[in-house]
């Protein structure tokens, strides 16, 4: 099992050092061939002094790529282009992955035969030891999802974000990687990753851990949020799948709705 681990961080300095013991512990058995590398976006905070003083923790090559601030979604691609494995696994600079989740993933990515997998999110307390908190990923918590599936799934709703996320180098080349049109990159993978495949694996599980309370994230950005969802499904429906008018038809009506209650919401301003 060969796997780099691309972690993307923007002022993460308080969570660095959680992110760090629960890679350090998510293997029973450590693979040989693992690297780990952080993608710093322009963090104004200690973020990368926290990763060089914590990196000999870590079971693998440790690489650090400093760049101007662009955003998330550039900064996933930049860190899956220096991946030298053959599988990325994505992750964010205050997310943990579950026990065993990485590896679980990778098995169920083989034994399907597929180039993506995704899993769910939970949460974890930064006030807690983040290892004891560390849930375990039963292997065979999967199912294979047909392109129709997974479409009627991510359309309807998206619960998912990138650390979630398993995916083959040269497939994620082949899609196109993160748009950089938008913000965060999680929507957009997993829909141009959906649109190039027959099948997908979804892990039944949790396969990584949000922190409870982290100020300033993309997915409390309420606003952007909303925008950059209706655009994501907008793009599937007129650049990816062009000549599908029953997943045209879907969009609009997700996107409608959305937006109408979103406006709703803030009283039509």
């Amino acid at each position: 099992m060969n796997i780099s681990y691309v972690i993307t961080v923007y002022n993460k300095a308080p969570y660095i050092a959680d992110v760090i013991h629960s890679l350090a512990s998510e293997y029973q058995q450590t693979p040989e061939h693992l690297e780990y590398i952080f993608v710093d976006d322009g963090s104004s905070d200690d973020s990368v002094h926290q990763i060089q003083a914590l990196q000999e923790e870590l079971p693998g090559e440790v690489i650090i790529i400093e760049q101007e601030n662009q955003g998330a979604a550039i900064a996933t691609n930049v860190g899956v282009a220096h991946a030298k494995y053959e599988w990325v696994r994505l992750l964010d600079g205050d997310d943990i992955p579950t026990k065993n989740s990485t590896e679980a993933m990778y098995n169920a990515a083989i034994t399907e035969k597929v180039d993506f997998v995704i899993g769910s999110s939970g949460y974890f307390t930064q006030s807690d030891d983040v290892v004891s908190q560390m849930t375990k990923t039963n292997a065979n918590g999967y199912v294979v999802m047909s392109q129709d599936e997974a479409l009627d799934r991510f359309i309807k709703g998206f619960s998912h974000n990138s650390s979630c996320m398993l995916v083959n180098k040269n497939f994620f080349v082949q899609f196109g990687g993160a748009d950089i049109r938008l913000r965060s990159p999680d929507y957009t993978m997993a829909l141009r990753a959906t649109a190039h495949s027959e099948k997908i694996v979804r892990m039944t599980q949790n396969v990584t851990l949000t922190i409870d309370e982290a100020p300033g994230r993309l997915s409390s950005q309420i606003a952007r949020s909303r925008y950059d969802s209706v655009c994501a499904i907008y793009y599937l429906a007129h650049e990816l799948l062009p000549a599908r008018t029953d997943v045209a038809k879907a969009v609009y009506k997700r996107a409608s709705s959305r937006s109408s209650r979103y406006a709703r919401a803030l009283n039509n301003r």
